[in-house]
């Protein structure tokens, strides 16, 4: 009996001993899983420099952060943080949604025939048998108001669709103006008069008129140079004018009061300018001094064949460099620099790459999108392969303390 006791106690230490063994044994296959890992990594890396591979790690880990970020997690701060990230995923897809509904151009051509309806519907309201007519009337009145509608309904989606970027476009603010406007002064009766203003938003919606709006404003400084020059000449001749005709209205040897104070000698000329009846003022001159002729042929050359040409011309230059511009764009030709000097010149082409932007971001917000949700199942699979990893190591190394030494 007492030797079997003996045997007993010497048995234990052996068990206690197996135990750390097996203990300090599992402890290197995690550091030569760990090992193997990184020599995996290693070789996948290859000859990357070491730079490029912690960045590649540090993209990793970014990444990785952002999905648990998705992941709901305890308490009420972690709840709230989940339910703000998934209403954020469903407002970012609600404002795509919107994008490409409002710019589709089906739905465009469909505003741009609305918005020509509603012209020609203030255009007929303005007859007698409408406005006489009290029924005629309120049909008139509640159709605009149903046009308006659409238009707000239309204007609020791309709102939500471009955010605070919409009043970085121009012809959306112009957009915004003019519906505000119409809202704002609805009740205003002088002011609905302007209501027709609304049909100028056909040039924010027909790319032609849009192209020619936006090369007039690519030649405002040399239009205000030119309307400078013309100022210039038309302040000399009237000055002049004044000093010498003055006193032919009193008189009695013109009809009118052509020249008696500057205000009447600037009106004047700006009727000799578009040569409206000029030659008539000129012989009411010319009966008195003969040699009137002079000045006046002097001031209609100058003014009605030049300076006004010359702003047709400035005109025409901006329209035919606005066509190069899309020719080029087309067909690839023109130099680099000349491309990018028109690029700042015109904002045609910035409109169009504005609008191809708009386009890429899109489609890098669905892919991100995409690649969360990608990121979302990837960590969800990973914790249920660690778990069942896990599961079987326990159970591994229940069978093995089970089993008789």
């Amino acid at each position: 009996m007492h030797e079997k006791m003996i045997q007993a106690e010497e048995s234990q230490p052996d068990d206690s001993n197996d135990n750390i063994r097996t203990d300090k044994t599992d402890i290197p296959e995690d550091s030569s899983d760990d090992s193997d890992k990184s020599s995996d990594a290693g070789s996948n890396n290859g000859g990357a420099n070491p730079r490029a591979s912690a960045l590649s790690h540090q993209e990793e880990d970014d990444e990785e952060d952002k999905a648990e970020e998705r992941v709901r997690k305890p308490g009420f701060t972690g709840s709230v943080k989940y339910f703000f990230l998934e209403f954020m995923d469903q407002f970012h897809t609600l404002r795509h949604i919107a994008g490409r509904f409002v710019n589709n151009m089906d739905m465009q051509l469909f505003i741009v025939f609305l918005i020509a309806v509603n012209g020609l519907m203030m255009g007929i309201g303005t007859f007698d048998f409408v406005k006489e007519n009290e029924k005629a009337t309120n049909i008139f009145e509640t159709t605009d108001l149903i046009f308006l509608i659409i238009f707000t309904v239309e204007l609020g989606l791309q709102f939500l669709y471009h955010g605070w970027r919409l009043f970085l476009d121009g012809w959306l603010i112009f957009d915004f103006l003019i519906i505000t406007i119409s809202w704002s002064f609805s009740e205003v009766q002088i002011i609905r008069s302007f209501r027709i203003f609304r049909a100028l938003r056909l040039i924010t919606r027909i790319k032609v008129m849009k192209n020619l709006i936006l090369a007039l404003f690519s030649v405002i400084p040399r239009m205000f140079a030119i309307g400078l020059l013309l100022f210039l000449v038309s302040y000399i001749f009237a000055v002049m004018f004044t000093q010498l005709f003055k006193d032919l209205y009193e008189e009695g040897h013109t009809s009118y009061n052509y020249f008696s104070r500057l205000d009447d000698t600037f009106l004047t000329l700006f009727q000799i300018m578009t040569l409206d009846n000029w030659s008539e003022i000129a012989r009411e001159v010319m009966k008195v001094y003969a040699w009137a002729w002079l000045p006046f042929i002097a001031f209609v050359i100058i003014t009605g064949f030049v300076v006004v040409n010359l702003i047709i011309a400035v005109i025409c230059d901006a329209v035919s460099a606005l066509e190069d511009e899309e020719r080029a764009k087309l067909y690839g030709t023109g130099d680099d620099e000349s491309s990018i000097n028109d690029e700042s010149q015109h904002p045609a082409l910035q409109e169009d790459v504005r609008e191809q932007l708009d386009v890429l971001e899109t489609y890098i917000d669905e892919l991100t999108n995409m690649q969360e949700q990608t990121l979302r199942t990837l960590q969800i699979l990973t914790r249920q392969m660690e778990d069942h990893k896990d599961a079987v190591g326990i159970k591994d190394t229940a069978d093995t303390n089970q089993t008789p030494g």
